[in-house]
């Protein structure tokens, strides 16, 4: 009996990757009017940017219910003595607060639940939840495995170059990058999710400079313990991207995401960043 690893939909964890880790993946919603889609599942992310561009009602977005999580709980407890459950940054989504609510319900049952609010995103996200899963299957304990995932989450960083603020500020998750919107005329932001939320750190006055300096930033924080470039809708470039940054990634090979619709809702087409953890200091 092995510790399982569970996380959500917004980690962006590619299809393969998580198959390959154990990883069990939770999905939120995205809605377009009254008709609610599985991120990642009922909807791909390449036919959620058509729409996204081409449909008037701008989507919404919503957490799976507590007792989706209870119900997870329940099944994978048949084959876990123990479950690590990670979540996006409870400042941005009800996620958290659902898979609490359900952890403490089952661990009346006998179910041991740990849920850790990363305070991250994206593959940010999903870079914890391979180090938590590949920890379990060296035989980590759920004490263990729970405590890394802090370590991982705080060591985590999910940086984006957007080319508008307009899909954070109309999905109201806004945040910190509130400051940046009145000076914004031919400027392309730079995000980060620092303490949970969305801040503006920086500002490229053209794209081409804005991806440079996101290549810096990743240089900056090397030594890295995982790193993935990310893109909503420019894998080419994504892949240039990675291959500059090769240097970077512990086995000269970053992985590559596309985000999927839920945060993509948040961020839109045209953004590329990247997830990563920065190696642990001795």
């Amino acid at each position: 009996m092995s510790i399982a690893v569970v996380t959500d939909s917004t980690s962006d964890l590619p299809e393969e990757l998580a198959k390959q880790h154990g990883i069990t993946v939770i999905p939120l919603y995205v809605h377009f009017g009254e008709d609610a889609y599985r991120d990642g599942i009922d909807i791909k992310a390449d036919e959620f940017y058509a729409r996204l561009q081409s449909e008037k009602v701008f989507p919404t977005t919503s957490a799976p219910s507590a007792g989706a999580f209870i119900e997870l709980y329940r099944e994978l407890s048949k084959d876990h003595e123990g479950i690590v459950s990670l979540h996006l940054s409870s400042k941005v989504s009800a996620t958290y607060a659902a898979a609490f609510q359900a952890a403490n319900e089952v661990k009346a049952e006998g179910i041991d639940v740990e849920v850790v609010d990363t305070l991250q995103a994206s593959m940010a996200l999903g870079l914890v939840a391979i180090g938590a899963a590949d920890a379990a299957k060296s035989g980590a304990s759920l004490t263990e495995v729970t405590e890394l995932s802090k370590s991982l989450s705080a060591r985590a960083t999910f940086t984006g170059l957007v080319e508008t603020l307009e899909y954070l500020q109309k999905g109201g998750r806004i945040g910190k990058a509130q400051a940046l919107l009145g000076s914004l005329l031919r400027i392309k932001p730079i995000l980060a999710l620092i303490d949970g939320e969305a801040h503006g750190i920086e500002r490229a006055r053209t794209r081409s400079r804005g991806i440079e300096r996101i290549k810096t930033l990743v240089a900056e924080a090397a030594p890295l313990q995982s790193l993935c470039v990310l893109y909503t809708t420019d894998p080419d470039i994504a892949g240039e991207i990675a291959s500059d940054l090769a240097e970077h990634a512990p086995d000269g090979k970053p992985l590559i995401a596309q985000l999927g619709p839920v945060v993509g809702t948040y961020l839109g087409p045209g953004m590329l960043g990247f997830g990563m953890v920065r190696a642990a200091q001795d």
